[in-house]
Protein backbone atom coordinates (compact mmCIF):
# COMPACT_ATOMS: atom_id res chain seq x y z
CA UNK A 1 0.00 0.00 0.00
CA UNK A 2 1.36 3.43 -0.89
CA UNK A 3 2.20 6.00 1.78
CA UNK A 4 -0.54 8.31 0.47
CA UNK A 5 -3.19 5.59 0.57
CA UNK A 6 -2.16 4.45 4.06
CA UNK A 7 -2.27 8.04 5.38
CA UNK A 8 -5.69 8.51 3.78
CA UNK A 9 -7.08 5.30 5.28
CA UNK A 10 -5.72 6.01 8.78
CA UNK A 11 -6.89 9.65 8.90
CA UNK A 12 -10.16 9.60 7.00
CA UNK A 13 -11.17 5.94 6.63
CA UNK A 14 -11.48 6.42 2.87
CA UNK A 15 -9.66 5.24 -0.22
CA UNK A 16 -9.34 6.25 -3.85
CA UNK A 17 -9.05 9.58 -5.61
CA UNK A 18 -12.53 10.82 -4.67
CA UNK A 19 -11.93 9.78 -1.06
CA UNK A 20 -8.67 11.73 -1.11
CA UNK A 21 -10.35 14.87 -2.40
CA UNK A 22 -13.10 14.58 0.23
CA UNK A 23 -10.52 13.98 2.96
CA UNK A 24 -8.50 17.06 1.95
CA UNK A 25 -11.64 19.14 2.48
CA UNK A 26 -13.04 17.43 5.59
CA UNK A 27 -10.10 15.89 7.49
CA UNK A 28 -7.64 18.37 9.01
CA UNK A 29 -5.35 15.52 10.11
CA UNK A 30 -5.02 14.18 6.56
CA UNK A 31 -4.51 17.68 5.17
CA UNK A 32 -1.68 18.36 7.66
CA UNK A 33 0.01 15.02 6.93
CA UNK A 34 -0.18 15.60 3.17
CA UNK A 35 1.17 19.15 3.47
CA UNK A 36 3.99 17.91 5.70
CA UNK A 37 4.89 15.17 3.20
CA UNK A 38 4.85 17.71 0.35
CA UNK A 39 7.07 20.12 2.31
CA UNK A 40 9.50 17.31 3.21
CA UNK A 41 9.64 16.15 -0.41
CA UNK A 42 10.20 19.68 -1.73
CA UNK A 43 12.87 20.34 0.91
CA UNK A 44 15.00 17.58 -0.64
CA UNK A 45 15.00 19.38 -4.00
CA UNK A 46 16.94 22.36 -5.29
CA UNK A 47 16.87 25.98 -4.20
CA UNK A 48 13.49 26.80 -5.78
CA UNK A 49 11.93 23.64 -4.32
CA UNK A 50 13.17 24.65 -0.87
CA UNK A 51 11.46 28.04 -1.25
CA UNK A 52 8.21 26.25 -2.15
CA UNK A 53 8.77 23.89 0.78
CA UNK A 54 9.01 26.86 3.12
CA UNK A 55 5.74 28.30 1.77
CA UNK A 56 3.90 24.99 2.20
CA UNK A 57 5.33 24.54 5.70
CA UNK A 58 4.45 28.11 6.72
CA UNK A 59 0.89 27.71 5.43
CA UNK A 60 0.48 24.54 7.48
CA UNK A 61 1.70 26.22 10.65
CA UNK A 62 -0.56 29.23 10.15
CA UNK A 63 -3.64 27.30 9.07
CA UNK A 64 -3.52 24.39 11.51
CA UNK A 65 -1.19 25.53 14.30
CA UNK A 66 0.86 22.39 13.74
CA UNK A 67 4.65 22.40 13.37
CA UNK A 68 6.23 19.43 11.60
CA UNK A 69 9.88 20.02 10.73
CA UNK A 70 10.86 19.30 7.14
CA UNK A 71 13.84 17.29 8.36
CA UNK A 72 11.72 14.91 10.49
CA UNK A 73 11.43 11.33 9.17
CA UNK A 74 7.85 10.12 9.11
CA UNK A 75 6.68 6.60 8.26
CA UNK A 76 3.45 5.74 6.46
CA UNK A 77 0.08 5.87 8.16
CA UNK A 78 0.71 8.82 10.50
CA UNK A 79 -2.65 9.67 12.06
CA UNK A 80 -3.32 13.12 13.51
CA UNK A 81 -6.99 13.05 14.65
CA UNK A 82 -6.74 16.62 15.98
CA UNK A 83 -3.51 18.23 14.66
CA UNK A 84 -3.78 21.54 16.54
CA UNK A 85 -0.71 22.24 18.66
CA UNK A 86 1.35 19.25 17.53
CA UNK A 87 5.09 19.94 17.39
CA UNK A 88 7.45 17.44 15.73
CA UNK A 89 11.08 18.57 15.96
CA UNK A 90 13.80 18.42 13.32
CA UNK A 91 15.45 15.12 14.18
CA UNK A 92 12.36 13.19 15.23
CA UNK A 93 11.82 9.78 13.67
CA UNK A 94 8.27 8.41 13.50
CA UNK A 95 7.49 4.84 12.44
CA UNK A 96 4.44 3.49 10.61
CA UNK A 97 0.87 3.62 11.91
CA UNK A 98 1.63 6.04 14.74
CA UNK A 99 -1.23 8.11 16.20
CA UNK A 100 -0.52 11.52 17.72
CA UNK A 101 -3.25 13.60 19.36
CA UNK A 102 -3.43 17.39 19.86
CA UNK A 103 -0.88 19.32 21.83
CA UNK A 104 1.88 16.69 21.67
CA UNK A 105 5.51 17.82 21.56
CA UNK A 106 8.37 15.67 20.22
CA UNK A 107 11.59 17.57 20.72
CA UNK A 108 15.00 17.88 22.26
CA UNK A 109 15.81 18.52 25.91
CA UNK A 110 18.09 21.54 25.48
CA UNK A 111 19.25 23.85 22.73
CA UNK A 112 22.78 22.41 22.88
CA UNK A 113 21.64 18.77 22.66
CA UNK A 114 20.77 17.49 19.18
CA UNK A 115 19.01 14.29 20.31
CA UNK A 116 15.37 13.81 19.26
CA UNK A 117 12.92 11.00 20.06
CA UNK A 118 12.33 7.94 17.92
CA UNK A 119 8.77 6.64 17.87
CA UNK A 120 8.38 2.99 16.79
CA UNK A 121 5.52 1.50 14.74
CA UNK A 122 2.02 1.48 16.20
CA UNK A 123 2.65 3.84 19.12
CA UNK A 124 -0.13 6.10 20.38
CA UNK A 125 0.64 9.43 22.03
CA UNK A 126 -2.34 11.07 23.73
CA UNK A 127 -3.22 14.73 24.26
CA UNK A 128 -0.64 17.09 25.68
CA UNK A 129 2.17 14.56 26.12
CA UNK A 130 5.75 15.79 25.92
CA UNK A 131 8.46 13.43 24.63
CA UNK A 132 11.96 14.90 24.89
CA UNK A 133 15.51 13.83 24.11
CA UNK A 134 17.14 10.99 22.23
CA UNK A 135 14.82 8.32 23.57
CA UNK A 136 13.00 5.39 21.97
CA UNK A 137 9.26 4.86 22.30
CA UNK A 138 8.69 1.13 21.70
CA UNK A 139 6.39 -0.65 19.28
CA UNK A 140 2.69 -0.32 20.16
CA UNK A 141 3.52 1.71 23.27
CA UNK A 142 0.91 4.05 24.71
CA UNK A 143 1.74 7.40 26.27
CA UNK A 144 -1.05 8.76 28.47
CA UNK A 145 -2.33 12.31 28.23
CA UNK A 146 -0.13 15.05 29.70
CA UNK A 147 2.78 12.70 30.42
CA UNK A 148 6.36 13.94 30.32
CA UNK A 149 8.53 11.21 28.82
CA UNK A 150 12.28 11.57 29.35
CA UNK A 151 13.37 7.90 29.23
CA UNK A 152 12.95 4.96 26.85
CA UNK A 153 9.55 3.26 26.81
CA UNK A 154 9.52 -0.54 26.24
CA UNK A 155 7.48 -2.22 23.51
CA UNK A 156 3.78 -2.70 24.38
CA UNK A 157 4.06 -0.59 27.55
CA UNK A 158 1.70 2.10 28.79
CA UNK A 159 3.33 5.07 30.54
CA UNK A 160 1.79 7.94 32.48
CA UNK A 161 2.78 10.80 34.73
CA UNK A 162 5.37 13.52 34.98
CA UNK A 163 7.96 12.12 34.74
CA UNK A 164 6.35 9.16 32.97
CA UNK A 165 6.51 5.70 34.51
CA UNK A 166 5.39 2.34 33.16
CA UNK A 167 1.89 1.65 34.49
CA UNK A 168 1.06 -1.43 32.44
CA UNK A 169 2.15 -3.89 29.79
CA UNK A 170 -0.10 -5.36 27.10
CA UNK A 171 -0.58 -8.96 28.20
CA UNK A 172 -1.07 -10.41 24.72
CA UNK A 173 2.28 -9.02 23.52
CA UNK A 174 4.31 -11.92 24.90
CA UNK A 175 6.53 -9.54 26.88
CA UNK A 176 8.14 -10.93 30.03
CA UNK A 177 6.78 -8.63 32.77
CA UNK A 178 9.60 -9.55 35.13
CA UNK A 179 12.05 -7.76 32.83
CA UNK A 180 10.16 -4.46 33.06
CA UNK A 181 9.69 -2.45 36.23
CA UNK A 182 6.06 -1.38 36.68
CA UNK A 183 5.50 1.43 39.20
Amino acid sequence: MSIWRRDLTRNAGRQGLLGGVIALVTSPGFCVVMRARLAIWLHRGGKMARVLSRLVWRGTVRTYGCYIAVTARIGSGLCLPHPIGVVIGEGSVIGSDVTIYQGVTLGRIAQEVEAYPSIEDGAVIYTGATVLGGIRIGRNAVIAAHSVVLADVPDYACVAGAPARVVGIEKSAGVNKSEIKVD
